[in-house]
């Protein structure tokens, strides 16, 4: 990323900043942890997808609270976002001005031509999908133009944390806390956490082609226990880090779905 782009960000994110502070309601201490937790993931992201040079309009699936929109708008980037409940965030879409369509995407097509878009992310939504993974990726793949890149980022399923908790015997993600997630927050919290080599076998079922599979952290300066786990981090292989990336590329319009079995 070029300095100017990188200035571009920057503002981009103050501009985001300052929208989250004026929120009000109770979606406001959503947006505001929300920022705190991934203006890291954000950034790298938007480092990623500057360096694939897209050339036309990207989707962001499961965007709210729709930051990300904001933040590939903000920086110049055509965007559609696409939600289960937009109406959330509504203040947040209304004061950017950000196109966010509802749907279901686990029961109902995308609403949108074969081919519209040139890239897709789904990016901390992979895990939270609780009907068919699979028929949400081959549906992200039928609007994708041929050679349109998918990025995925989820939770890895062996990051330290989670083999920590393994071995204390404990479940990866409390099922009470992340089912509450309907009620709180209106949509499901971590139905599960998969593997590299998992997300690998569904995007490639699915019409893609696997460009590269990355794992990455971000340290919080404000955590202690997050600052020691940084460290950790540095000392094991890279597969045990926190989240998985990976980038695919759509490589033809194919008979649809792939039996996985």
């Amino acid at each position: 990323m070029t300095s100017a782009a990188a200035d571009l960000v920057d503002l981009a994110m103050r501009s985001l900043s300052s929208a989250v502070q004026v929120q009000r309601g109770p979606d406001r201490e959503w947006h505001r942890t929300n920022l705190l937790d991934h203006e890291q993931r954000y950034r790298a992201d938007l480092r990623l997808i500057a360096g694939l040079k897209p050339s036309g309009t990207i989707l962001d699936i499961g965007s709210a609270p729709c930051h990300m929109t904001a933040l590939l708008q903000l920086t110049g980037q055509p965007v559609i976002g696409v939600d289960l409940a937009p109406q959330r965030v509504a203040n947040l879409v209304e004061h950017f001005k950000l196109d966010v369509r509802q749907c279901d995407i686990e029961r109902a097509q995308l609403p949108f031509a074969d081919g519209q878009f040139c890239g897709a992310l789904l990016c901390e939504t992979f895990e939270h999908l609780r009907v068919d993974p699979a028929l949400v990726i081959s549906e992200i793949c039928r609007v994708l133009s041929i050679g349109g890149f998918l990025l995925i980022t989820t939770p890895n399923v062996y990051s330290l944390p989670s083999l920590a908790r393994y071995a204390l015997g404990r479940s990866i993600a409390d099922p009470l806390l992340e089912f509450g997630k309907l009620r709180n927050l209106g949509h499901m919290g971590h139905v599960r956490e998969y593997s590299a080599r998992e997300v690998v076998r569904f995007v490639c079922a699915c019409g893609f082609a696997v460009e590269s599979v990355d794992y990455r952290y971000y340290v919080n300066r404000r955590s202690r226990k997050s600052r020691i786990l940084g460290v950790a981090y540095k000392l094991v292989p890279r597969r045990f880090r926190r989240d998985i990336v990976v980038l695919a590329r759509k490589i033809n319009d194919g008979p649809g779905l792939v039996p996985l079995a």
